[in-house]
């Protein structure tokens, strides 16, 4: 059985271990997506040093938003959901500009088609990005 690098990343990020419970609790699945980004950077970035450097610019950064946004009250349960999902896409494709070239637009579908479960697509669907979420994945970028 391979490590999980999520589990030993989590061991090391003690305030980012309590938003990604707090996550999970609100929407079941973004585990996964958590999960997921983690093993798409190990895939991606070979480098450990600059692995570091992709975590901190895009699931950090997510996780900071997330949390900034249920203290705040600014948003929705799904927009809060929204600006995690769009921080972490947008920082992904920040950290690892040769594999998204084409299309940002395309890039980040197919982040989200590769991360996110399909009941937390579906939750997404149709919601307007927020002014507050745009300002997140603008700063992630």
């Amino acid at each position: 059985m391979k490590p999980d690098p999520l589990k030993h990343w989590r061991s090391r990020h003690t305030r980012e271990s309590k938003t990604i419970t707090v996550l999970e609790t609100d929407w079941p699945g973004t585990l996964d997506v958590c999960r997921n980004a983690v093993e798409y950077i190990v895939r991606n970035v070979p480098n450990e040093e600059f692995r570091e450097q992709a975590i901190e610019a895009s699931l950090t950064v997510a996780l900071d938003a997330y949390r900034s946004s249920v203290e705040r009250e600014i948003e929705s349960d799904r927009g809060r959901l929204r600006i995690f999902v769009e921080t972490l896409v947008a920082g992904l494709i920040s950290q690892i500009p040769a594999k998204f070239a084409n299309s940002a637009k395309d890039s980040e579908q197919e982040l989200i088609q590769r991360l996110v479960p399909a009941n937390l697509r579906e939750a997404l669907n149709d919601l307007r990005l927020s002014d507050t979420c745009q300002e997140w994945t603008r700063n992630a970028a």
